[in-house]
């Protein structure tokens, strides 16, 4: 009895001294590259719902000098997906909706008659290009939103990019229908029902699913905001006064597809909630989290590439990880990650309000240190 007790703390000291030296090797790496090209970021690791690793860089007002802290909030953008799917889910189980029933059961003036609630949820609805075809149609004189998008779709006939569930085409208006019939389903918000469903039960208080996208019309006082770096004046400027990013003002009122705010600690109550099945059971979360196959393989894209998405989730393998379940999430001055590595009980979450083109390289080297 002594010795197994002794195998068994040894086990967990072997684990711990591990984790040690990656947390430390894990803070160089982000100390160094910080040196040479500054963060503004919050990155929290943790390892069975603790926090083994957590760290604020820079500014979340760079123009005020307010330093990043744990209690500050980042728009989440496109990492707002899969807490639309949730809510999808959380309606199939209680028999609101099904997954494949037709789109217009529950939206009557949409218009395309062949596409199901799951194609939205994972991409392959064929929904006309977004950015190329409607976007540039839509009036810049003021902001546009779901029902914009809907009502072109109506009136302009696009013809689909591919038929209905055969193939991956990344689609954000997809979710701002979901939370269009989110709301036509439950008669509330689409911020209150995340509200009253996810968040206050999980007490993730600061987390919030706004109606709206473009910061000078969010009212939050722990926002970080978005920054882009100037080469020229050596510092960070706001990303959404940039006149590239114009289209913050005039695409302001979408959401469903990014337009929740939320914090690294509330991501990671969101993570222990998913593991442990709090809200919804296992099996029911399962569904979500598979592959979505066509002809009993992965999906592919337009350039013929097999890619592994489920609702509102990305999925790959690594030797030494296992299964990571992750998503990112990109808006004028933020970049985002989220990854769930189950097989180790650890959840690697990097927000940040700062552009960078190595960011997705910085982001792999702390994976391969987990």
């Amino acid at each position: 009895m002594k010795y197994g007790i002794y195998i068994f703390l040894l086990a967990v000291f072997q684990i711990n001294f591990c984790l040690g030296q990656n947390t430390a090797s894990i803070r160089d790496v982000l100390d160094s590259t910080n040196k040479i090209t500054p963060l503004s970021a919050n990155i929290l690791i943790t390892k069975n719902g603790q926090r083994i690793f957590e760290k604020s860089y820079g500014y979340a007002d760079v123009e005020k000098q307010k330093l990043l802290t744990a209690d500050n909030s980042f728009q989440l953008a496109s990492i707002s997906k899969q807490f639309t799917a949730y809510g999808i889910m959380i309606l199939k189980n209680k028999g609101i909706i099904q997954y494949d029933s037709l789109v217009v059961n529950y939206l009557p003036e949409f218009p395309y008659r062949n596409i199901t609630v799951r194609h939205l949820l994972n991409h392959t609805s064929g929904l006309p290009d977004f950015w190329n075809k409607i976007r540039p149609n839509l009036d810049t004189n003021r902001s546009n939103g779901n029902n914009d998008a809907l009502q072109y779709l109506i009136e302009n006939h696009l013809l689909l990019q591919s038929e209905p569930g055969s193939r991956f085409e990344y689609c954000d208006i997809g979710y701002d229908f979901l939370a269009t019939i989110i709301e036509r389903l439950s008669k509330k918000t689409y911020g209150q029902f995340l509200e009253q469903n996810i968040f206050k039960p999980l007490k993730m208080n600061d987390t919030h699913a706004y109606l709206v996208t473009d910061i000078r019309r969010i009212q939050n006082s722990k926002l970080a905001i978005g920054n882009v770096w100037d080469p020229a004046q050596k510092r960070f400027l706001y990303a959404h006064i940039q006149s590239k990013y114009n289209f913050v003002f005039y695409l302001g009122d979408f959401y469903g597809d990014g337009s929740i705010v939320s914090t690294a600690r509330n991501l990671a109550l969101w993570d222990r909630a998913l593991t442990n099945c709090v809200l919804l059971p296992c099996d029911v979360q399962e569904e979500s989290m598979k592959p979505y196959l066509f002809e009993g393989k992965p999906v592919i894209d337009k350039n013929g590439k097999p890619v592994n998405v489920g609702f509102g989730w990305f999925f790959f393998q690594t030797p030494a990880l296992g299964t990571v379940i992750t998503h990112g999430g990109g808006h004028p001055g933020n970049q985002h990650n989220i990854y769930r590595i189950p097989e180790k009980n650890i959840a690697f979450i990097f927000l940040s309000n700062a552009e960078s083109d190595d960011h997705q390289k910085l982001v792999d080297r702390i994976l391969q240190l987990l």
